[in-house]
C-alpha cells in the first residue's frame, strides 16, 4: 500500500475513533439525563464512573504490555543474534521488530483519543455525582 493510502486510512481510523468517542459521551449524557431522582443520578453516574475507570485502566495496561512485549522481543533478538540465529519462518528478526514498532507507533493517536474520551466521561460522571449530592 502506498504511503498516501496509508495516510488516508490512518485519518479515517482516527476520525472513526473521534466519532465513537462523541457517541460514547452522547450516550452517557443521555443516560444521565433520564435519571429523575437524586438516587438514580448517583447510581447511574457511579456505574458510569466505574465503567470508564476500568476501560481507562485496561488501556494503560495494554500500552504497558505492548512496550514490555517490544522490549522482550528486542532482548530475544539480541540473544538470538549472539547464537547466530537471525530469522525464523516469519522473516528476519529485524523486520519483525520494525513491524512491531510501527504497530505500536501508529496506535498512539487512537489510544490518546480513547483515553481522552474516558477522561471526559469520567469527569462528567463525577460532575453529576457532585451536582446530585450538593446541589439538588
Amino acid at each position: 500500500m502506498s504511503s498516501e493510502k496509508k495516510s488516508k486510512v490512518r485519518y479515517l481510523k482516527d476520525g472513526w475513533r473521534v466519532l465513537i468517542a462523541i457517541a460514547y459521551l452522547a450516550i452517557v449524557v443521555g443516560a444521565l439525563g433520564t435519571a429523575t431522582t437524586k438516587f438514580e443520578t448517583i447510581v447511574l453516574a457511579a456505574l458510569i464512573q466505574i465503567y470508564s475507570a476500568v476501560l481507562f485502566n485496561f488501556s494503560l495496561i495494554g500500552s504497558a504490555t505492548d512496550v514490555n512485549n517490544y522490549a522482550g522481543f528486542v532482548r530475544f533478538r539480541i540473544l538470538a543474534s549472539a547464537q547466530g540465529v537471525t530469522e525464523n519462518e516469519d522473516g528476519t528478526f529485524e523486520d519483525q521488530e520494525k513491524h512491531l514498532a510501527e504497530g505500536i507507533a501508529t496506535s498512539k493517536v487512537q489510544i490518546i483519543i480513547d483515553r481522552s474520551a474516558h477522561g471526559v466521561v469520567s469527569l462528567y460522571a463525577l460532575f453529576k455525582i457532585v451536582q446530585a449530592i450538593f446541589f439538588s
